[in-house]
């Protein structure tokens, strides 16, 4: 079994965030789109695929 190691918090480095679309969804962490059913999550996440593989901006992306 692996042993837990404890850390104070400073010792851990902080790094800028990396957005693909500021401030909803940043680069290499988890985003979560939560909302009740028929709230358009899935229209929301396949409008994004479809804008980002058509390499079109992203709404109010400036």
């Amino acid at each position: 079994m692996a042993e837990l190691k404890i850390i104070s918090m400073d010792e851990v480095q902080s790094k800028e965030v990396n957005w693909l679309w500021y401030p909803y969804i940043p680069y290499g962490k988890i985003t979560i789109i939560q909302g009740d059913p028929g709230e358009g999550k899935t229209t929301l996440a396949l409008r994004l695929a479809a804008l980002l593989s058509k390499g079109e901006p992203l709404p109010y992306d400036n």
